[in-house]
């Protein structure tokens, strides 16, 4: 039998990596023994020969793991194991192939999917990125088993922060279940305790913008948006770091000390810092701007059909216009 795991949702497919192994201990093996993981970068044919000819200690069954196969930087070894493996049959080993693509940002080529084959011995289990109502529901499920609540609200908002990163949103839902202690989470919960992953790429968005970088800010967005960022998270994030910039302005220009800034308004002091300084590069005027064209993309997209790379274009334009 071979297992083919694969897809860029690693955290899903490291779930079902652990069943499996789970499955193969309380069946065939307590110990663990008969399990062999390999790594697939640096592979060579005779270890794969050695490990799936090898028989069992004190049981007729193994589990082989290879991980990362197609990641080798040898193209010729790839083909030659997967030649093997295609031409392979032994019904006492389990071999599971973990392929944890991850997309990437750089504009680099992806590696290629790997072939083992087809037929009743070979099952190609798929882990694509979940969609945002998918990731919403998986927030709310994991939640649940924790033994915890959480509002809708809370729910979408903690989605719009770390994305459908599930490695995150796992640590993010551990930490907000330990606070709660039991209550409902709210966005009140989520605003103070989890940092978006993203906050970096805001942070340079908004100073493009705050520089009048037209094309900078135009190229960021692409890479957000073509990267797989949905619209309706970047829109989120965007409207969230233009609301605590309002507030910094109007806490900032009222006298009060900057020091008490991400005490008083219950930010991360990483995020206070940083939009403290960004919120000394526009105008009160020009943030409202910002934001007010923030409320009407957010409208737009969900009123019409024109591309939603096409509206961010155009309201990156607006919001470099004067108020």
């Amino acid at each position: 039998m071979i297992i083919l795991l694969q897809g860029p949702d690693t955290f899903r497919s490291r779930q079902r990596l652990k069943v499996l192994r789970d499955a193969f201990q309380t069946k065939h093996d307590a110990t663990g023994i008969n399990i062999v993981r390999l790594d697939g970068p640096t592979l060579t044919v005779d270890e794969v020969n050695n490990a799936m000819s090898t028989r069992g200690f004190l049981s007729s069954k193994r589990m082989v793991i290879i991980e990362n196969l197609s990641q080798h930087k040898s193209p010729k070894t790839v083909e030659a194991i997967q030649k093997l493996l295609q031409h392979w049959n032994n019904d006492d080993t389990v071999l599971v192939l973990w392929e944890g693509t991850i997309p990437s940002k750089s504009r680099k080529k992806k590696s290629a999917g790997l072939n083992v084959g087809q037929g009743k011995d070979v099952l190609t289990e798929d882990f694509p990125l979940l969609s945002g109502t998918q990731a919403a529901q998986w927030v709310k499920k994991e939640v649940a088993r924790r033994g915890g609540m959480i509002e809708t609200e809370a729910e979408r908002l903690l989605i719009s922060l770390v994305g459908n990163d599930l490695w995150e949103a796992n640590s993010e839902i551990d930490k907000l279940t330990s606070y709660t202690k039991g209550r409902p989470i709210t966005t009140a919960d989520v605003e103070l305790m989890v940092k978006s992953k993203f906050d970096s790429d805001i942070f340079r968005l908004t100073d493009a913008l705050a520089g009048r970088q037209t094309n900078e800010a135009l190229w960021l967005m692409e890479e957000e948006v073509g990267g797989g960022l949905p619209v309706p998270y970047l829109l989120t994030m965007l409207a969230r770091q233009f609301r605590i910039l309002l507030q910094v302005k109007d806490y900032l220009d009222a006298g009060n000390a900057p020091g008490r800034l991400a005490t008083e308004l219950e930010l991360h002091p990483f995020v206070a810092r940083k939009s403290a300084e960004q919120a000394r590069r526009f105008s009160l005027a020009e943030l409202k701007h910002i934001y007010s064209r923030l409320a009407r993309l957010d409208q737009r997209t969900k009123s019409t059909a024109i591309d939603p790379r096409v509206l961010f274009d155009v309201f990156t334009v607006e919001a470099m216009s004067k108020s």
